[in-house]
């Protein structure tokens, strides 16, 4: 007698047991794997906004340690920061023999003679214009800046077009002060230090927490108020419209802070900077130490 065969298998019971187990064992898999890399996703993206915040911190401190002492301004209620640059300085001869400066208007004085070497003299503008330093177009040859009336380079107290720049030796330079505000023929007031800075452009920066912005400008006309300039469109708008780019995106907010310091303590420019991407978001302070002496 031939036993009979039975085919053996998986009930329907069976196999929707078997898909449930497999989906649990399935989502706890997937909590082991996605936690790490939602951990990574998390520092990534906080590196990266960190690393943005730095940039731009580290850029904007760059400029002011180049600024000209007694430059800096804060304007926007606390959204943007003004100042002029130096590219170089030194120091200018005080008294004979030499062609020393003069601050006696009587002297009618347009040149004088550094003392030393001048250095960073690559990107100096030199122009005959006498405006073209209000302008500008080319660098100013600021003495002794205080940032108050009477010697204040917003204000055109105490800034020159720079007409010419001998390399020597000695290094000679020619000025036009023809444009100082007090209408003078000399620079108002000396500098104890025999110093004097020649610059190459305003340097401001803008935060737009409504576009998410901060954006930095350069090369443009400088303005006795800063409020006539403090908006992208107006630093467009001038008759030597600034130059710009994107210093930092996806700014949730800024704030700058300047305390002007005294004779014995240097000033302190501070930054709030806080940078926000898909629910995370960093601050970033950064305070910048300041030496005034003009």
């Amino acid at each position: 007698m031939q036993a009979r065969r039975t085919n053996a298998g998986f009930t329907l019971i069976e196999l929707i047991i078997v898909i449930i187990i497999s989906g649990v064992l399935s989502i706890v898999v997937m909590q082991f794997i996605t936690a790490p890399i939602d951990v990574y996703v998390d520092q990534s993206r906080r590196a990266r906004l960190v690393d943005q915040a730095q940039a731009l911190t580290q850029r904007l401190a760059q400029d002011v340690r180049l600024a000209v002492p007694n430059s800096i301004r804060v304007g926007c209620g606390g959204s943007c920061v003004e100042l002029m640059r130096a590219v170089t300085g030194g120091r200018y001869r005080q008294l004979p023999p030499g062609d020393p400066l003069s601050f006696i208007p009587g002297d009618a004085d347009t040149t004088f003679e550094v003392l030393g070497n001048l250095n960073h003299t690559a990107t100096v503008g030199t122009s005959a214009d006498p405006t073209a330093c209000a302008g500008g177009t080319a660098s100013c040859v600021v003495v002794y800046n205080t940032g108050f009336s009477g010697t204040d380079l917003w204000r055109a107290d105490n800034r020159a077009t720079l007409v010419s720049l001998d390399p020597g030796p000695p290094v000679m330079l020619e000025f036009d002060n023809s444009q100082f505000s007090g209408g003078q023929t000399a620079f108002p007031a000396e500098s104890p230090g025999q110093r004097f800075y020649l610059t190459d452009t305003a340097v401001s920066y803008i935060c737009d927490p409504v576009q998410g912005t901060v954006r930095r400008y350069w090369g443009y006309s400088p303005r006795q108020d800063q409020t006539d300039a403090d908006t992208h469109a107006e630093l467009l708008a001038l008759p030597n419209p600034a130059e710009h780019a994107l210093a930092a995106n996806n700014v949730a907010g800024c704030q700058f802070q300047y305390a002007p310091g005294t004779p014995t303590r240097n000033a302190v420019l501070s930054m709030r900077l806080s940078i926000a991407e898909a629910g995370e978001s960093v601050t970033l302070m950064e305070q910048v130490s300041v030496s005034n002496l003009p």
